[in-house]
């Protein structure tokens, strides 16, 4: 990550976890308080239930200002400001948020402990710069940072499990829209809250962890203390998406995942292969093809091209005009775009009429089941499964265990023999 845009998204669920980092923080909040009515800020000091919020609010701020500075190199803390983000209702609102925030983000900066950076701005829908503040020297007069122990923060469940979106933009942060609950949506919420019980009582470590964090792909600190999920459904339908979201694994460098370790155990990686197209053929009610899907001239030439442009037109809604991301590089110089979707169509004839049909976001919805009724099956033989899309990562000792089941699984679900499921060791 370029240290120039080096940045971590705040995340309201962190609190103290020792007695001494929550005492350190309520004598920060009093300062805070106190000052706001000595300076004339406030004319009167809070209510009760006011104050709390406030306490909360700073709490959540303190402990993600000692995360940063357990990060490598100068990062900042991108804090949300917009109203509709801020004052959020029914089951997405969060305590953390409203107008109390942005007060406790003021004062500190009004005493020097943090300074602002930037006011977030957007030049267009995939250029958007957040708000961000970064804490001053004057901090560690109240918080312990030298050095941050990262190890006296934890972070509690998220108030909604259960997260509807009205799209899927980029930086996965696309607004939350409010739905009417339904037996299905409390039976999911009851998965992900068992998931997560489990979780919490694993054995799980990162190998050669130190004192300094890594900010993960997400923009989240990457430590083992961060894996409460929650699901996440895109565009405003049920059947769109799906998929878990939260765990420290999920936004760690694929090479740095080597380094997780469950039960003691190094990791293995149990995965399915070429699920995405494999499903497409049992939608389309055709046989499925023999041999590697993406293996377009049967000479491994342009795989990877080919499986990026495959999964777009799968994810497509019509037409697609323009090359996908890191795509167009696996192809020889010239080739037009047309063209290889052409081929690809003439490949894979039986699925064609899917491309551009948005079924991709079907397929992840049905790939979330599966993975999900993998974890808990493995939860039930005694088994850590961390799930990570359309693989789990289990203790190199339950491989087998996993692949056992995730075969099973999909032949249980789809009637398909011929899709694999790949163990891959972590060096």
């Amino acid at each position: 990550m370029d240290d120039q845009l080096k940045w971590l998204w705040f995340d309201p669920q962190y609190r103290a976890r020792t007695p001494d980092l929550a005492d350190a923080i309520k004598l920060f909040g009093n300062f805070l308080t106190d000052h706001e009515l000595t300076s004339g800020n406030r004319k009167r000091a809070r209510k009760a239930v006011d104050k709390k919020k406030f306490y909360v609010a700073v709490e959540a701020l303190a402990c993600n200002l000692l995360l940063i500075e357990a990060t490598e190199g100068e990062a900042k803390l991108a804090v949300p400001r917009s109203h509709d983000f801020l004052w959020q209702e029914g089951r997405y609102a969060n305590p953390v948020y409203g107008q109390h925030f942005l007060d406790a983000i003021d004062v500190m900066a009004e005493l020097e402990f943090v300074q602002k950076d930037t006011t977030g701005f957007r030049m267009s829908e995939k250029f958007k710069m957040p708000s961000l503040i970064f804490g001053t020297a004057r901090l560690s007069d109240y918080l312990p940072l030298d050095p941050p122990d990262w190890r006296s923060v934890e972070r509690i469940d998220d108030p909604a499990l259960i997260i509807k979106k009205k799209g899927k933009d980029e930086d996965g942060r696309a607004p939350a829209v409010d739905f009417k609950e339904t037996p299905e949506t409390k039976r999911w919420a009851g998965q992900i809250k068992r998931m997560n019980r489990h979780l919490r009582d694993a054995d799980i470590e990162i190998a050669g962890a130190s004192d300094k964090l890594a900010i993960g792909k997400d923009r989240q600190i990457v430590a083992p203390y961060r894996r409460s999920l929650r699901r996440i459904f895109n565009n405003d339908n049920w059947r769109h998406g799906g998929r878990l979201a939260g765990g420290f694994w999920m936004s760690m460098e694929r090479a740095e995942r080597r380094r997780i370790r469950i039960n003691g155990e190094p990791i293995a990686d149990v995965d399915y292969h070429q699920l995405y197209p494999r499903f497409a053929y049992v939608r389309a009610q055709a046989e499925q093809p023999e041999g590697d899907i993406y293996d377009i001239d049967g000479d491994q030439t342009c795989r990877d091209g080919w499986k990026k442009l495959m999964n777009a037109l799968l994810f497509a809604d019509g037409p697609l005009k323009n090359w996908p991301d890191d795509t167009l590089q696996h192809f020889p110089k010239g080739t037009k775009l047309r063209d290889a979707i052409k081929r690809l169509s003439q490949k894979h004839g039986p699925i064609a009429p899917l491309f551009g049909t948005r079924l991709g976001f079907h397929l992840m919805r049905f790939e979330s089941d599966i993975i999900i009724e993998v974890t808990r099956l493995l939860s039930i033989q005694g088994v850590t499964a961390l799930p990570l899309h359309d693989a789990v990562l289990v203790a190199e000792s339950h491989a087998v265990a996993a692949q056992t089941v995730m075969q099973d699984e999909l032949e249980r679900w789809t009637e398909c023999r011929r899709a694999t499921v790949k163990i891959k060791v972590r060096p």
